[in-house]
């Protein structure tokens, strides 16, 4: 019966005007999860290293139409660094009523063969792709757990995670551990109603491919859209906390990926 449902607590109830960090949030993915956020009213802090590619993002983002429209932010920083991720999450949390919305979404790839791979690249990717995450991830979970109210960390991940691609050993590894880092959170934060999933998209059309690359995953793959995973985002995000969806899986009907390809 209606007596025994949990109220809503949705990431972008604007009844109640949440607020979203998004990490990567000056990529072709990261706008459009802002973009589908911001429209639901929901504030949003978008995150990235290069100050002017954020200020473009903003004006990207800026709706003409304010009415239902969230409030966008930038914030320039590090994802790895513990000082930036601090400074960028009291920024966020005092702004509004609290952050209740992380989507890990920066990150990186050094595509090549393992032995001619060096040390430093395979850490580089790590650092971003996983220490990352876990850095912005402990600071949502503290400020979250201040507050008392739930809340929700969605980590994006790749189909890499469990099915490589070639000559991806930094990229595929980071990924495979981003989805034990988002299974253990899960399992820590539930006792504080924080969620904590991971959504796995495939080819995605982006700016940091080389147009060989499209042109070859076109023909024999396919594409979705940016906006595709802002959708996944979204409907994981307006789950009431109490409501978790631990893993998703997208990607062009097209792309091999079951079965044997």
């Amino acid at each position: 019966s209606d007596r025994h449902r949990m109220p809503p607590s949705a990431a972008c109830d604007t009844a109640h005007t949440k607020t979203a960090i998004i990490t990567g949030g000056s990529g072709t993915i990261g706008k459009a999860i802002a973009k589908s956020l911001l429209k639901s009213g929901c504030n949003v802090f978008i995150t990235g290293r290069n100050k002017e590619r954020l200020e473009s993002a903003v004006q990207d983002l800026k709706s003409d139409d304010n009415a239902g429209y969230g409030k966008i932010h930038s914030f320039a920083g590090d994802v790895t660094s513990e000082v930036d991720v601090a400074k960028l999450f009291d920024e966020a949390d005092g702004a509004y009523e609290g952050v209740t919305l992380l989507v890990n979404n920066a990150g990186t790839a050094i595509p090549g063969p393992t032995h001619e791979m060096s040390v430093e690249d395979f850490e580089y990717v790590m650092k971003v792709n996983v220490t990352g995450p876990f850095i912005c991830s402990k600071a949502a979970i503290i400020k979250m757990r201040a507050r008392g109210n739930g809340g929700r960390i969605i980590n994006i991940g790749s189909l890499s995670a469990t099915s490589p691609r070639p000559d991806s050993a930094p990229y595929t590894t980071s990924k495979f551990a981003l989805l034990g880092l988002s299974n253990s959170l899960a399992l820590d934060c539930r006792k504080d109603n924080i969620a904590v999933g991971i959504i796995h998209p495939g080819n995605v059309m982006s700016n940091l491919l080389e147009p060989e690359e499209v042109a070859r995953r076109e023909a024999t793959e396919g594409f979705i859209e940016p906006e595709a995973v802002a959708d996944s985002v979204f409907a994981m995000a307006n789950m009431p906390y109490h409501v978790n969806i631990l893993e998703m899986t997208i990607l062009p009907t097209r792309q091999p990926f079951v079965g044997r390809g």
